[in-house]
């Protein structure tokens, strides 16, 4: 019936219409499938290298998260979460094989849902900088409950900003987060470019949601990808993040944990041969 439906959108010229609301896929390559997510107020093209890399032996699916970068924001009454699950679930499990997954912070956290809640449907699971917990990743203390006040603060004040103040907060916080100096504006036009209500709600849930616990059920083979160069300043070291990592997913029993070496969020920008080597040798 869906395929019907889009049929018919396409003959009646409609069709943009009918994925406004959904996933943009930019399909390339053959072989094993794999299914690259970007994170918050990120672009499918922040896998562009990536993609090109693996396409050689793989079909990589490079998403964009509706209400991200140019994609068209949705409906999120049930949630953030719950609706790019959902989503992604379609996604997957319109697919002719498990897939592996690929996602980078959000996206990362979306694919530990998933290979909780559809299995059968995914073969291994890459994690960039990413934890089952956001908040306790900068306050060992938090909870679900004790952070929905600043969670609950951190998005109204990103609603109340202008159009300008938010541009600028995001190139003032940027530079945190890669240190490839082509790639940093690229990164803040794609915020500016997001829907904001999707980013903000997105942030919200992501503070207020704890899976550590639920990985003790979760078998898929992951690898997780660590960055913790940009905390340096801050008194982190490789040691001290790493040890966050592993106590985060220490309930996972298929694990990996590699830390990137001088990356800070954006590995695959700031440490790229180094994350095509971790990624290339768990895949075989």
């Amino acid at each position: 019936m869906k395929k019907l439906i889009l049929l018919f959108a396409f003959i009646f010229g409609s069709l943009s219409l009918a994925y406004s609301q959904q996933l943009q896929a930019d399909i390339t390559g053959k072989g094993p499938k794999i299914i690259l997510i970007p994170g918050l107020a990120s672009s499918g093209e922040v896998w562009q290298e990536t993609a090109s890399f693996l396409s050689k032996n793989y079909e990589c699916h490079v998403l964009t998260l509706p209400g991200f970068g140019a994609n068209a924001a949705m409906d999120l009454s049930e949630g953030f979460l719950v609706t790019m699950e959902k989503l992604l679930t379609d996604y997957i499990e319109e697919q002719s094989e498990p897939v592996i997954l690929i996602g980078h912070s959000l996206g990362g956290f979306l694919s530990l849902r998933l290979s909780k809640s559809i299995p059968d449907r995914i073969h291994k699971a890459i994690i960039v900088d990413s934890f089952p917990f956001y908040s306790a990743a900068f306050n060992p203390a938090a909870t679900p409950e004790n952070m929905k006040g600043m969670a609950n603060q951190m998005k109204e004040l990103m609603l109340a900003q202008s159009p300008e103040q938010f541009r600028a907060q995001q190139q003032a916080s940027m530079p945190m987060m890669t240190i490839n100096s082509e790639k940093l504006p690229i990164a803040v036009e794609w915020s500016v470019q997001s829907d904001r209500t999707t980013i903000a709600q997105a942030l919200y849930e992501l503070m207020i949601t704890d899976f550590r616990k639920e990985l003790e059920v979760v078998k898929t083979p992951i690898l997780v990808l660590g960055a913790w160069a940009s905390g340096k300043n801050y008194g982190l070291t490789l040691e001290s993040v790493g040890k966050s990592f592993a106590e985060q997913y220490r309930l996972a029993e298929n694990l990996q944990i590699e830390m990137a070496p001088t990356a800070h969020h954006f590995i695959m920008w700031d440490n790229p041969e180094w994350f095509m080597e971790k990624v290339s040798a768990f895949l075989q």
